[in-house]
């Protein structure tokens, strides 16, 4: 039999067989470890990068948090110094108390300082905290003292920690001299930082149950430290500092990161060392290896448990392959019945083969056909009678090196899996192939031919292309979207950063695209952009890029240029091709682009902040009146802040009451009377002090706060003139400006109507200064609230005229009651002949029109004198008054009531 024949030949073979599996099973396990071991040195090293990372970030904080406090305080002893200084020429009670008021009030608004103080120029404290309580003291010996007093210009001075002979704390002393006006020495302002301070600025700071914080001075003795080694007067001066600490500073490095052991209390930490700035003193905040490690010490253990499970699963798995082996010794003897069946099974095959729904063939090595299945017939065309015992001609030209490459391959013995290429069917049509390629060998292992096994995969592939298409392009346009744009974008950046290049960002906006797309329909619209798309693309090189990144917007990456100087050109021909006329769908359009550039790395090292300048600097060339391009640069940037900055500060200021009315008199040039008040906005900010309207208004334009902020003008404004009239003053016309922003979206008549019913404010005295370009945009809507406006009894006045369309026919259509002479005009009324006759042409039409007419920017008694002979009916301005709080008006008035008749005259305010 031929069973028992075969049992010794195949027995050795399943012991090799274990014997290379279990040392397989070894080789694997301590290649595991090794990796493992690998692994956690690297996430080691990323655990203390992090740290690094945190300790330079926390002192940054904590030296930015530390010389914002010096600096402010700094203000307030420069404050208390000035008024020391003005008042040591005439002391006194008043001058005494002034002093101890202004102290006091910087005590509130500083809760750092633990105390204010005074001190004449031989040291005796004179005014402040704790002064009057604990009798004379002297602090002439003290470090700034002196050195204040050897060198009074010496600015703030910071003395070395001490413990305060009044509070009893320990403390830092900053100090300011005080000096006369021959800049002699006077004395100095000294104001006491407690130590503990800088203990609770650190506390909130995450850095672990072992991290800490260390001030200390230029000699490397401690100010203070947390935690405390001790007592705090134990801590105060004793030695500190690393060896690595030493060099570090003595190097004059004012920043640096370091490992360490500390001196303190020998726990190692990763430490951050700045140079607190305008000081001598230095900070270090560390973290403990302990803390920062310990999350890493976690994984350590969970990835040997892990090593260990393994370990134990591979055991078990040998364990189960032995006693495979056993079962499996026992199966070869019904290898024998398998061979006795392999007859059936290629009968079996050639049925599978015959009826499959792939290709399958098969080919000499001279590349003759040798099988072909039905499937083979309807895939390329050729009846198996045709092509058995002949060459495939299915390669399409230009492919012939590929397909020969693949023959030499697989005759070399290589399987070859779901390669794709391109074919031909016998009539000529080309497809895509997926194809499997496997050797023929016969008895003695020699390869004799190949097996191919193919699949049509023309429909696949295209709609992977049109996946493709959909996930990388713009559909309208063809054009990179932004996941390719930001592909091709780094892409660039890395080959900048290897040619020391630079890369430019352009952002390119279309101007008044929105009114082609809503005038001629998004049909046009889109075959414009599609049309835009094809130019810009004739405007820069292969390397470039250009993105559609929906509506009008475009962004051009510009790579590996020498400098900035490549760029204005490509800006100055892109212009010139979007000026040129597009021809769409029977129309002549045209249309031209703002353009903003922003610069690898000058301007920025990633995508969007790059994107965000260059659309920064894009928005300037939209300012700049369209159809420019504008170069990013910082000041942008500044300003983008601070309109952020302001429009952040306004929403807080309206609720928390921060705005107040000025209030500037007009008066009619006939009587000398004071005959109304202009209304004026003031923005008194809490840390930035009074902002001028100039600065915050446009920003409230552009945010539409000036709704809210105008609804409040105007209540104030109704409500200040009823507390007047209350008050005793006569019935004075109140002059409200009206925002362009706030007259059209907001509800300006309900708002109006509440006010006067809210405060019972006559409306005749109510006038509303309108400018031009409200009276002239949108003109039935405006005419219809102007009416409205007027049934409630409120007079109109027409803002800043002359500087705008100055249309005769709305001054008759909206009934205006008075012309407001733009201070433009008026200001070189005496000097400028046109600027005469322009203001006195506007008087006399005026005068025709019976509108009344008044001047504001009035600054003295020649420009008064002409508008009083050109007739003119009312005035402002600095020359009669500037514009006041509402109490200082009350007392402007009881003076001028106070004052004979011949000082009330005009032209002697």
């Amino acid at each position: 039999m031929p069973a028992p024949s075969s049992r010794p030949t195949a027995a050795p073979a399943l012991r090799n067989f274990m014997t290379r599996l279990v040392l397989a099973v070894v080789v694997f396990n301590l290649g595991l470890i090794g990796f493992v071991l690998w692994a956690l040195q690297q996430s080691r090293l990323q655990y203390e990068d992090q740290a690094r990372v945190t300790t330079a970030n926390l002192a940054r904080l904590m030296e930015h948090d530390i010389t914002a406090s010096i600096r402010v305080i700094d203000q307030a002893l420069q404050a208390v110094a000035s008024e020391a200084a003005r008042t040591a020429s005439a002391p006194g009670m008043v001058s005494s108390a002034l002093i101890e008021a202004l102290i006091e009030q910087k005590l509130q608004r500083l809760p750092e300082l633990d105390g204010v103080r005074v001190a004449d120029a031989q040291g005796w404290l004179s005014h402040g905290t704790g002064v009057k309580s604990a009798g004379r003291l002297n602090i002439a010996d003290r470090d700034y003292f002196l050195q204040l007093q050897a060198d009074p210009d010496a600015g703030l001075v910071i003395g070395k920690p001490v413990q305060g002979r009044l509070s009893g704390k320990w403390v830092l002393n900053l100090a300011r001299a005080i000096q006369q006006r021959d800049g002699r020495f006077a004395g100095v302002v000294q104001g006491s930082v407690p130590l503990t301070l800088f203990i609770e600025q650190f506390i909130p700071l995450q850095v672990g149950p072992s991290g800490s914080f260390t001030l200390f001075d230029e000699d490397f003795r401690l100010v203070v430290r947390q935690p405390l080694p001790g007592e705090l007067s134990q801590t105060v001066g004793r030695p500190f500092g690393s060896d690595a600490l030493r060099a570090l500073v003595r190097s004059g490095r004012t920043e640096a990161t370091y490992k360490a052991r500390s001196i303190v209390d020998n726990v190692e930490r990763i430490s951050s060392y700045r140079r607190v700035q305008g000081t001598s003193y230095h900070l270090v905040i560390g973290l403990a290896e302990a803390d920062y490690l310990a999350a890493w010490r976690g994984e350590a253990y969970k990835a040997a448990a892990m090593v260990l499970l393994f370990l134990l699963v591979s055991i078990v798995f040998a364990l189960f392959i032995h006693r495979t082996w056993r079962s499996q010794y026992a199966a070869v003897g019904a290898l024998e019945q398998a061979y006795r069946t392999l007859d059936a099974e290629k009968q079996l095959n050639q049925t599978i083969i015959r009826s499959s729904p792939f290709a399958i063939y098969t080919r000499d090595r001279r590349g003759f056909v040798t099988a072909w299945n039905p499937a083979a017939e309807k895939l390329f065309g050729w009846r198996a009678e045709q092509i058995v015992g002949k060459p495939l001609l299915s390669v399409p030209p230009g492919k012939e090196r590929e397909t020969a490459e693949l023959r030499d391959r697989v005759l070399g013995g290589e399987n070859i899996i779901d390669f794709e290429v391109r074919r031909q069917k016998q009539d000529g049509t080309l497809f895509d192939l997926s194809t499997t390629l496997a050797p023929l060998r016969d008895a003695r292992g020699e390869v004799t031919g190949y097996l191919a096994i193919a699949s049509d995969i023309t429909e696949r592939k295209a709609a992977e292309e049109q996946i493709e298409f959909l996930a990388y392009r713009d559909v309208l346009t063809g054009l990179p979207n932004r996941q390719l744009l930001l592909d091709r974008f780094g892409q660039a950046l890395a080959h900048a950063e290897r040619s020391h290049s630079k890369v430019a960002l352009v952002f390119l906006d279309l101007d008044n695209f929105k009114t082609i797309n809503d005038s001629l329909g998004h049909a046009v619209g889109d075959a414009l952009l599609k049309e835009i798309a094809r130019r810009l693309g004739e405007c820069v090189r292969e390397t470039d890029t250009i993105s559609r990144q929906g509506g009008d917007e475009f962004l051009l990456v510009l790579s590996d240029l020498a400098g900035t100087e490549a760029i204005p050109p490509v800006l100055l021909k892109i212009r010139e091709r979007l000026q040129s006329p597009f021809a769409v769908d029977g129309h002549e359009l045209t249309t031209s682009a703002s353009i903003g550039v922003a610069l690898y790395p000058d301007d920025g090292r990633d995508f969007e902040t790059l994107l965000k300048k260059a659309d920064t600097a894009m928005y300037r060339a939209k300012d700049a009146g369209r159809n420019h391009y504008r170069f990013f640069d910082e000041q942008m940037n500044v300003e983008a802040v601070e309109h952020l900055h302001l429009k952040s500060g306004l929403r807080r200021a309206l609720v928390q009451g921060e705005f107040e009315l000025h209030f500037q008199p007009q008066f009619e040039l006939a009587s000398g009377r004071v005959i109304g008040v202009e209304a004026l906005l003031r923005w008194r900010h809490p840390e930035d002090g009074l902002i001028p309207p100039s600065r915050f208004i446009p920003v409230a334009e552009d945010s539409g706060l000036i709704v809210p902020i105008g609804d409040w003008v105007i209540h104030e404004a109704c409500r200040q003139a009823m507390a007047w009239r209350a008050a005793g003053l006569p019935p004075l016309i109140m002059a409200v400006n009206l925002s362009a922003v706030q007259f059209r979206r907001g509800e300006v008549q309900q708002t109006i109507a509440q006010a006067l019913q809210a405060t019972g404010f006559d409306p005749h005295l109510l006038e509303l200064e309108l400018t031009e370009s409200v009276l002239i945009g949108d003109t039935e809507t405006v005419l219809t609230s102007v009416r409205r406006l007027k049934q409630l009894g409120v007079k109109l006045s027409v803002d800043d005229f002359g500087t705008g369309y100055s249309s005769l026919s709305y001054l008759k259509r909206f009934d205006v009651d008075k012309l407001k002479i733009d201070q433009s005009f008026i200001r070189d009324l005496a000097s400028d002949p046109d600027d005469a006759a322009i203001v006195r042409a506007i008087v006399q039409m005026a005068g025709s029109l019976n509108l009344r007419t008044i001047a504001e920017g009035v600054e003295d008694a020649a420009t008064l004198a002409l508008l009083r002979e050109i007739s003119c009916d009312e005035a402002q301005g600095y020359h009669f008054a500037r514009p006041m709080a509402a109490q200082a008006f009350v007392n402007f008035m009881a003076q001028r009531a106070g004052a004979s008749s011949s000082n009330e005259k005009v032209g002697m305010p």
